[in-house]
C-alpha cells in the first residue's frame, strides 16, 4: 500500500496523541445483558482489565473475553481476545502499530530522496516519550 508522508505523519501523530479506550468507557457495558464479567488488576506499572460477554450465535453462544492492557500514562498498549477456553490472542498492540507508523513515515521519506542520515536526524525529532516507548525497533527502523 502506497502512503503519502501527510497520511504516514498523521497516523503517528493520531497514535501518539490518541490513548484509546478509557476502563471508564468499557464499564459502561456491564449494562447491556450479555455482558457478564469485569475484572480489574494492577501489576507494577502495568492496568489489566478484562471483560467478558456471551456472544450468541444461531445454534449456541459462546463467551468471549477481551483484555485491555493499559500504561499508568493511562495508554492503551495492547488488545486480546479468548474466544470460548481458546488462549488470548493479540488483536492490537501499539508498539506494532507505532513501529508501523515510523516505518510509513521512514518509507515516504526514503521514497522523496532522503539519506539515511537525514531520515535519522528527522526520526530524532520525534517526541521523547514515542521514541522511547519503542526503544531498538526506531533504529532499525532507520
Amino acid at each position: 500500500m502506497n502512503v503519502s508522508l501527510d497520511e504516514s505523519v498523521q497516523g503517528l501523530l493520531d497514535l501518539h496523541l490518541t490513548r484509546g479506550v478509557q476502563p471508564s468507557d468499557l464499564a459502561d457495558n456491564l449494562f447491556d445483558v450479555e455482558y457478564t464479567d469485569y475484572a480489574l488488576k494492577r501489576r507494577g506499572s502495568v492496568l489489566t482489565l478484562e471483560l467478558s460477554y456471551q456472544e450468541e450465535l444461531e445454534s449456541f453462544s459462546q463467551k468471549v473475553c477481551m483484555r485491555y492492557t493499559y500504561s499508568m500514562e493511562r495508554y492503551l498498549i495492547r488488545v486480546e481476545q479468548r474466544v470460548g477456553s481458546s488462549k488470548f490472542s493479540v488483536q492490537w498492540c501499539r508498539d506494532a502499530a507505532i513501529a508501523k507508523a515510523i516505518a510509513d513515515v521512514t518509507r515516504c521519506l526514503s521514497n522523496a530522496g532522503l539519506t539515511a542520515k537525514a531520515i535519522s536526524e528527522v526520526l530524532d525529532t520525534l517526541p521523547q516519550d514515542l521514541i522511547s516507548s519503542i526503544g531498538e525497533r526506531l533504529k532499525l527502523v532507520a
